[in-house]
């Protein structure tokens, strides 16, 4: 989760960067085509698990929020984005199959995902964690964020972010707000499996009145950066539960290797972990039992 409000800053390659300045034109042009196909979808019927940034979705994802459920301070934070955010798009829903302990457990300890792909040598974000429901943030190209889980459920969390880019893509500094809203439902697949099922809305408001402009011009590349970065995630905790199923032994030793996690993070994804294939048998024997 902590990659989202960088992914959607506009954190792009210095010829990217001038190459859509120079094609605002054609952009423009390919924001109308898209929304001539949005409308058709609209007839015709849409994939309910498509990318999307109508207005229709982010009036319903902004009542979906929990905020009578939000003390006064984090209400006024998440208000100050909803009410006039610069880019709005709900992600592509993603179904993977995963332990819906541990994916819960990832989503409110994020730092550990950050730290295994570090490890890896995939990415050179990193985060940490400040308190604990906070993190900082720096994906290593520029952008610094502050991320604070303000509600949260197995069903549903709500993140607020503050952040910034400074780097040579802009001549100046800019900064931003971001809300996440994630929502989350459990099933068995067909092999009796466990599903985990997401829908994701971002809300970005951008401070910098030049840069809010480039930011909604860019939004169709920005928007599809995140929703590549949202696909490679869901897919890495799917792999993530199929290995802690297969091999548990490994989970301790992945566990001390994380040198930007605290000792109660480390042994808690230690223990959610290795009790994955656990879990799998007791659904699989229970399954197995309900249709005899």
């Amino acid at each position: 989760m902590m990659n989202l409000f960088a992914s959607m800053m506009p954190a792009l390659s210095e010829q990217s960067y001038i190459d859509a300045l120079r094609g605002r034109r054609r952009f423009l042009q390919a924001g109308a085509a898209v929304a001539l196909g949005a409308f058709g979808s609209s007839l015709w019927g849409a994939d309910p698990n498509a990318a999307d940034s109508s207005h229709q979705s982010q009036v319903e994802a902004a009542r979906a929020m929990p905020l009578s459920k939000l003390n006064e301070e984090s209400q006024r934070k998440v208000l100050s984005v909803l009410e006039r955010p610069s880019i709005y798009r709900r992600l592509p829903g993603k179904t993977i199959d995963c332990d819906p302990e541990l994916f819960v457990y990832l989503v409110r300890n994020p730092e550990v995902v950050v730290n295994i792909w570090e490890l890896m040598g995939v990415s050179q974000m990193v985060a940490e964690r400040t308190s604990a429901f906070t993190w900082k943030g720096n994906d290593g190209q520029g952008t610094e964020s502050n991320i604070e889980l303000v509600y949260g459920t197995d069903e549903l969390h709500l993140l607020y972010g503050e952040g910034f880019y400074e780097g040579p893509l802009l001549k100046r500094k800019v900064a931003g707000r971001a809300v996440i809203l994630l929502r989350t439902s459990y099933g068995l697949g067909a092999d009796g499996r466990a599903q985990v099922s997401n829908k994701l809305d971002v809300f970005i408001a951008i401070d910098n009145v030049g840069a809010e402009l480039l930011a909604k011009t860019l939004q169709p590349m920005v928007g599809s950066t995140a929703d590549v970065n949202f696909t490679e995630a869901a897919k890495f905790l799917g792999k993530l539960s199929q290995t802690a199923e297969t091999n548990p032994d490994g989970m301790p030793r992945l566990a001390q290797k994380l040198n930007r996690c605290n000792e109660d993070v480390k042994r808690g994804f230690t223990s959610v972990a290795t009790s994955v294939g656990q879990r799998v048998a007791q659904r699989t024997a229970a399954n197995n039992t309900q249709r005899r």
